[in-house]
Parts: C-alpha cells; structure tokens; sequence
C-alpha cells in the first residue's frame, strides 16, 4: 500500500438495494468495505437508483439504459459507461458479482483497471462458466477477489496451475463489525436467518426442531427470512416450513424478511444460531455475523462455511433432518458444549469488518499499482 489517494468506483449486480432497509448480502459487503476501512481513497459506489440509499457513503445511483433490449445488468452497464465519457475516469473499477459486466468492461475501457469482486461459485455465472471465459478473465482483469478459497477454487477449475497470473487470485473473507464490547446475556433462544430457499435448509432445520423443541418448553425459535430481501408475500416453501413448525406453537415465530440491524439483534440475543445450508454456500455471512454475535453456532460443511466455522462451531458433516435434530439435541441439551462455543466464538474473532476492509484496500493499491507499472499483479 502506498499513500496515494486514489479514484475507486465499486460497481454492484444491478438487483443490489443498496439500502438499510432492503440491502442484500453484496450490498451490505459493500457497505462494510467502503465505511469500516481507514483508507482515505475516493470510493464511489454505483448501483441502481432507489429513494433511500445507505448515508455517509458515495453513492452513484443509475437506470439501467435501454434494459428492455440490453437486460438489466447490460442496461446498467451501459449507463455506467455513458457516464464516464463525461466524468473523469477512475484508477480502478471493481465488479463485484457479475463476470460478464466485468468482461465487456475490460473490452470497452482498456485504459481502465478493473477488478472482479466474487461473492459466489463463477463457474454459474454468464461470462464465467467455462475455463476458457475463466481464462481469459483471468488474462484481463487486474485482480480478483475471493470471499473464501473455496470461491478461489472455483475459479481456478480447470486452469493451468502453473500459470504465473493465478497469483492474482486473493481471498478475503467477508467481515462484520461487532456491535457489543463484551458478550450478551443469551436467552433461551435459537435463531436462524435466510432466504427462504430450498437450498437454505430451512425447512429441514424446521422438522427436526418440531421434533425435540417440545422436550425443552423453556426454549423458543426465531426464523428470520423471506425469498427477497424485501417485504413480500409469503411463498410455497414459507408455507411448508410453516406447517412444519406448527407443533410449537408459541415456541416459534417466524418474522419474514427484516432488515440487517434486526437480524445483528436478535443474533446478540440468541443463545443458539443455525445456519443449516444444504449448498455449497460460497462463505456464509450469517455465519460470521453469528460467530460475532457470541452464538453457539449450528452450521455444515458446505462450500466455504468451515473456513470461518471451523474451531468455532459444531459444524455437520452430512446435514439432513436427522443429524440436524442430533446437532439440536447436543446444543440444547449439553450446557458445558454451548458455552464452550459462545466462549470460542467471542474470543477467536478475526473476521472484523475493519480488517477485512483493510485488506481489500491494500490488495486494490497493489492491483493500482501494478497497472500504473505497466504490468499485472
């Protein structure tokens, strides 16, 4: 890292809210990038235009050009585009989530550095699903950033490992600020946050709870979610874990979509946190954020979710309705194993928002750097 100051525009997926009241996962990562690093660079992010964005940021909201014939990210693409024929250009644009944006930008701006952000599995992603879009992204970009080596992995599938420009590949787990300067008093709590998706394991997670939760009547079930992140109407699968859940009664509420600062209270509350996902989830933020909260988390192995998980909660192997309601039983049932993990969770916390911030800055300034030099990092 140099003490330059440089020109830095973050570029989000076009669905991103970037909103306190209806952000996604990228937008809220992005939000944490930009407000807990102490670089003093010129950061602008761009996205869709909405009514309400986050303050104390600089925020470029666009409509998407033409999205009727260009799609939405394209349309957005091209705003974008048109933009900076009138403004001056950045040292440096950073893509986060979508590799086709990425690619036309490198094609259409060469004079600029652009960097690729990647929240999940590239090899699902238009621009990226094959080794040879892989590679020439790989041959363009400036510098990619990873949320987990898992994500990295991907990436790097079927890619020469000998290739020098894999070195340009970096992983930077996402971050969350803790709120709290010592550890909550839990309450009898289990609290579980998501889209109310399949691959979520939400449902699972909700027959396996149905199953035991009765035996300890002192405990309740708090699911947060919907299939947006938004306030919608509820859905077939919402409905399904509804039923599942019914036996509780009282035990459980589930609250639907909420915003994120709900979702930080209710994990500071809860004695419990289950992060069930069936998939391979690229890192899980809920995740980080309940091991920041002090929980005793209830997670598996899925995509990058041990890399932040591992030593710090009881992570299932093969999850599925049964080994879910064992993982339950043992939380529930053994005290010393649940405050074992609430302690292991608040004292072995390196993923702050502050240090992973930090880390993106001086991985930026290298990627600036190189470019200034004439040569990729």
């Amino acid at each position: 890292m140099t003490g330059s100051k440089f020109k830095i525009d973050l570029l989000l997926p076009v669905k991103e809210a970037f909103s306190p009241a209806n952000a996604g996962a990228v937008a809220t990562i992005v939000h944490d990038l930009v407000t807990e690093s102490s670089s003093e660079d010129d950061v602008r992010v761009v996205g869709r235009t909405i009514e309400a964005p986050f303050e104390g940021v600089n925020f470029c909201g666009l409509k998407p050009k033409m999205a009727w014939l260009f799609g939405k990210n394209d349309g957005f693409m091209a705003a974008y585009l048109d933009q900076l024929k009138t403004h001056p250009a950045p040292d440096l644009i950073e893509v986060h989530g979508r590799c086709h944006v990425a690619s036309q930008l490198i094609k259409k701006r060469p004079d600029i550095p652009v960097s690729l952000y990647l929240h999940n599995d590239p090899r699902t992603m238009k621009g990226a699903k094959t080794v040879g879009e892989r590679e020439w992204l790989l041959n363009g970009l400036i510098q990619i950033i990873c949320v987990s080596d898992y994500i990295r992995r991907c990436f790097l599938e079927g890619l020469d490992n000998d290739n020098a420009l894999i070195a340009k590949v970096n992983v930077v787990p996402n971050g969350v600020s803790r709120r709290l300067k010592s550890p909550a008093k839990k309450e009898p709590l289990i609290f579980l946050a998501g889209r109310m998706v399949p691959e979520k394991g939400i449902l699972e997670c909700a027959q396996a709870l149905a199953d035991i939760l009765p035996s300890f009547p002192e405990w309740r079930l708090v699911i947060a979610g919907g299939r947006r992140f938004e306030q919608a109407e509820a859905g077939s699968y919402e409905a399904k874990v509804a039923r599942a859940l019914s036996p509780l009664g009282d035990q459980v509420e589930m609250t639907g979509f909420i915003p994120i600062d709900a979702v930080r209270g209710w994990q500071e509350r809860a004695a419990i946190a289950a992060c069930p996902s069936l998939w391979e989830e690229p890192l899980g933020k809920v995740v980080v954020e309940a091991i920041a909260a002090g929980c005793a988390v209830l997670t598996t192995r899925r995509g990058g979710i041990p890399e932040v998980a591992e030593g710090r909660a009881l992570i299932i192997d093969k999850p599925s309705v049964s080994s879910l309601r064992v993982g339950f039983e043992q939380l529930l049932s053994d005290d010393k194993l649940r405050l074992d993990l609430q302690t292991k969770a608040w004292a072995n916390f390196p993923f702050t928002s502050t240090a992973m911030a930090n880390k993106v800055v001086a991985l930026r300034h290298m990627a600036i750097n190189a470019a200034l030099h004439g040569h990729r990092v």
